[in-house]
């Protein structure tokens, strides 16, 4: 798709997104997706990414925005959360570490690691997500994921385990559809979505996740990426 023979109004439109935090992922697994892919940006390759979620009716409930970055065989994020819970507002810095290499030709596997820290909690808060990562491709346009891992909350807290699976189908060359069973922070969700490419390097991504277990909320979040050299 030529990106100057976009309509001037959606190009702004997806801009601003980007700038005030409102998000989503690239062609790929990952971003406000729970279950991440087995694969990397390309080498010299950077992203930006942002995605925004609500939960019923009332004021946004994350914000969230981030920069990625490709260097030697790990790709590198930076990131900041901002929740809204019954009023009260946290924020939440992280980052993470991730590596993949192909196994086979149509298989390939990695490890994800993310410590984060709430400094606005009292206590303040500190985990780390430590991840295996699998993704499998049947064909050309359907691809599987695959992740198990735990979530250590402060040194010496409790643990939780996560993981999930997804598949993502690229019906068309610009669009996909995917869905994606997981278990994160004690819950269980079902979470289906659409992708779009809407011009080079800019994805856009809409997703609804509901809970089927547990007491994590049910939520829809609309996100933008741009990935860029």
């Amino acid at each position: 798709m030529n990106i100057r023979s976009m309509n001037p109004y959606i190009l702004r439109a997806a801009s601003a997104l980007a700038v005030a935090g409102v998000a989503l992922p690239a062609l790929a697994a990952g971003g406000h997706h729970a279950i991440d892919d087995a694969a990397l940006l390309d080498p010299g390759h950077c992203k930006l990414e942002s995605w925004a979620s609500r939960s019923g009716p009332g004021p946004l409930g994350l914000l969230h925005g981030a920069v990625g970055c490709r260097l030697g065989p790990i790709e590198w994020s930076l990131g900041a959360d901002q929740t809204r819970v019954d009023g009260t507002r946290q924020r939440t810095l992280g980052a993470q570490l991730k590596w993949a290499t192909a196994l086979t030709p149509w298989l390939s596997g990695g490890l994800a690691v993310a410590p984060a820290y709430t400094p606005t909690a009292r206590p303040r808060e500190r985990s780390v997500v430590v991840n295996g990562l699998l993704t499998g491709t049947w064909g050309e346009d359907l691809r599987w994921h695959a992740n198990l891992g735990r979530t250590q909350a402060d040194p010496g807290g409790a643990r939780a385990w996560r993981g999930g699976l997804s598949v993502d189908w690229a019906f068309r060359p610009d669009w996909q559809v995917m869905t994606e069973r997981y278990r994160e922070d004690g819950s269980d969700f079902l979470r289906s979505g659409l992708r779009w490419q809407l011009a080079q390097g800019w994805t856009l991504d809409a997703s609804h996740a509901w809970r089927l277990r547990g007491e994590g909320k049910t939520a829809s979040t609309l996100g933008l990426t741009f990935e860029f050299d």
